[in-house]
């Protein structure tokens, strides 16, 4: 018993100090976008408020008023915006064109990366964000893509802030197809 008590300790010695705790809980480099949007998505999903939603697929358009979203699914392409990343933790320029924006442009030398540009404005007396811009773009031999992503925040009927409107618009292109394009329009009602 002994023997099996000290091989546990010393095998969870060794686990602890395989992972380092500083780069566990290092600060936010840029903007927590995927802190702020995941917050959204749990008020949602709790909420359920009403939306309008308009989906359009080249010429083809749908629109409903609703209640039933899945949240995590409607705002995946916000978290896939997340420059947070420790290995993308020098890949972009920042500009500070005023106090309540924050630009981030992808650096000439990491062209693979998809999120190309973010952009964020915070409300001056919450300083949570007013609007979240990001251009993805995605390229290879075999499919490419471009979507523009658009999030406005401002006080709901609660006076709670959240989501009052967003679009996520781009196209999606196969060789030997044509360029499809897309259009996601949510308005809160």
């Amino acid at each position: 018993m002994r023997f099996v008590y000290s091989v546990l300790l010393l095998s969870s010695v060794l686990i602890s100090s395989c992972t380092d705790p500083a780069q566990q809980h290092q600060p936010n480099v840029y903007y927590d976008v995927l802190g702020y949007v995941k917050g959204q998505i749990t008020d949602l999903s709790t909420q359920k408020p009403l939306i309008s939603k308009t989906v359009a697929i080249n010429e083809k358009r749908n629109q409903q008023i609703t209640r039933d979203i899945n949240w995590s699914r409607e705002l995946e392409l916000f978290t896939q915006a997340d420059i947070n990343k420790p290995a993308l933790r020098s890949s972009y320029q920042l500009a500070r064109p005023d106090s309540l924006t924050y630009q981030y442009t992808l650096k000439k030398s990491k062209e693979r990366l998809t999120v190309r540009s973010l952009t964020v404005r915070l409300d001056s007396v919450t300083q949570k964000p007013r609007r979240i811009e990001a251009v993805l773009q995605t390229s290879n031999p075999l499919y490419s893509s471009e979507r523009h992503l658009v999030l406005d925040s401002g006080p709901g009927a609660n006076r709670q802030w959240r989501i009052q409107h967003y679009t996520v618009s781009g196209f999606q292109k196969l060789p030997y197809f044509d360029k499809n394009e897309f259009l996601v329009d949510g308005q809160m009602k």
